[in-house]
């Protein structure tokens, strides 16, 4: 025995050297992973109930009873009376066989009910989300990620492996819970007919928070799996996770029309209270659809159709007002002045408050517009001359008699066309520095297309060919936001 490390280095220079303290620290950490992925897991299964971590399990909680790392499992009490079965209550001893018959079967009732389900029933999303299990999770996933990239060279000389099967499960069952608990929000929601305001705000609410959190548990997975050298635990995403999110943002709107259908009165003051309501929709829409796939489209379609269809209720109200007072001929001049002077007064708060929410469209949608020419020759020469850039996209385009020529900024980062091509919401990130003096020119001609400039192919995967609805002879400027579009022009 040595009585310190260093004295057991100096005994054995084998074990003071670096390549053999690297080798330790290595499978030190490896092992540390190891023995807490498999303790997560083995929690996980006493949460669910199920040794494949089944959402939908039916065993009898009190089985998994465990009060470790905040994880709880005992069965309710159930109280039976005279009118019958009241809430969860301290445990009554029942005196007659019809008593202990009824307890007997809710208690069965309460055993069988699905693991998600129970779920749902005693935590809201959020709340979910937030319980120590799985917020251990993620930081587990989180930290065993970093030391096995950090250490991936030394454990694979070693013959261990970098991820194992547990490793995967726990990765996945987060977005798989998530993904449950949508689909079970969106059937009740649906299955809802005519619901009353408040009930209206709550599940709005409800469906806010579910958004939020499925977002952020989609951006955690995607960066917990991305590759990273020998770290790939090769597992993807369900396809279905972004349908649900689809599914629950189409929800969140229908919700917000029938909230303005039941907040809607009489007067103006219908309309203004549709452009409120909309209006403060707007930040939350635009943070989360960043993370579904399709969403901004999705945003775009469903807010301007509720948009117009405030913008027509407001249209109509104006109307009325210009048409004048009941009785416009038997009212005199001293009358008539009075109902012009409210008439205007009530129509100048719907005019502001539209005139700010259409500004706002504007500024994150409007990002594109159109040119036309007869010959392409001189654009071209010109473009040439002004030192433009071909984006080549490997036929994807080119063969639809579609070309792509970006400003010069796009040389050193041809990636933004991309992305400059399929975003149709200008936020933040495309206002930011990044995009300065990004822009393309986007030509459709039946012309031979000769470029004599320079010219780039984005790198990674193709640049998929959208159908821009350009005629022959047209040219469509595309900039991040209407403020560069302007200037670019």
């Amino acid at each position: 025995m040595y009585p310190t490390m260093r004295a057991l280095g100096e005994a054995k220079p084998l074990y003071a050297s670096d390549l053999f303290q690297g080798k330790l620290s290595a499978i030190t950490s490896w092992t540390n992973i190891t023995v807490r992925i498999e303790l997560l897991h083995k929690m996980i299964q006493r949460w669910t109930g199920s040794r494949e971590l089944n959402l939908f399990a039916t065993d009898n909680p009190a089985k998994y009873s465990s009060t470790t790392h905040g994880i709880t499992g005992e069965t309710p009490s159930i109280t039976v009376n005279a009118e019958g079965i009241s809430d969860m209550a301290s445990p009554l001893s029942p005196t007659s066989a019809s008593t202990r018959s009824a307890l007997d079967a809710v208690k069965k009732r309460v055993q069988h009910t699905p693991f998600v389900e129970r779920l749902l029933k005693e935590n809201g999303m959020k709340k979910i989300f937030e319980q120590k299990i799985l917020t251990e999770l993620e930081h587990a996933m989180m930290a065993a990620r970093r030391d096995m990239i950090e250490n991936a060279d030394m454990i694979c000389e070693m013959g261990l492996p970098v991820t194992n099967r547990h490793m995967q499960e726990l990765l996945l069952f987060p977005p798989r819970l998530l993904q449950t608990c949508l689909h079970i929000r969106l059937q009740s929601a649906e299955n809802l007919v005519n619901p009353p305001l408040a009930q209206v705000d709550q599940l709005i609410e409800d469906i806010r928070d579910s958004l939020s959190v499925a977002c952020r548990i989609k951006r955690t997975f995607i960066s917990l799996v991305a590759r990273v050298g020998k770290w790939n635990p090769e597992i993807r995403l369900d396809p279905e996770y972004d349908v649900a999110l689809r599914s629950c943002l189409h929800t969140y709107f229908r919700l917000v029309h029938r909230k303005l259908v039941i907040t809607k009165g009489t007067g103006t003051g219908a309309g203004t209270r549709d452009f409120e309501i909309l209006e403060s929709q707007w930040p939350f829409l635009l943070e989360i659809v960043r993370d579904i796939d399709g969403g901004h489209f999705e945003l775009v379609i469903r807010y301007c159709q509720q948009v117009r269809r405030s913008m027509r209720l407001w249209t109509g109200i104006l109307a009325q007002k210009l048409e004048g007072p009941e009785g416009y001929d038997s009212v005199d001049s001293r009358n008539l002045g009075k109902w012009i002077s409210k008439a205007l007064q009530d129509v100048r708060t719907p005019i502001l408050k539209a005139q700010r929410l259409v500004r706002t469209i504007q500024e994150a949608l409007i990002n594109s517009t159109d040119y036309s020419f007869d010959d392409p020759f001189p654009v071209l020469a010109q473009l040439v001359d002004s030192k433009h850039v071909l984006i080549y996209t490997a036929g994807e385009w080119e063969s639809h008699g579609v070309y792509i020529i970006g400003s010069q900024s796009l040389l050193e980062k041809p990636h933004l066309a991309r992305e400059l091509l399929s975003a149709c919401i200008i936020d933040d990130v495309m206002n930011s520095e990044r995009y300065r003096n990004c822009y393309l020119l986007v030509i459709r001609t039946d012309a031979e297309f000769n470029w004599t400039g320079p010219s780039v192919m984005p790198e990674g995967e193709q640049v998929p060919y959208q159908n821009m609805e350009l005629g022959l002879g047209q040219m469509r400027l595309i900039a991040p936001g209407m403020g560069r579009l302007d200037r670019y022009r």
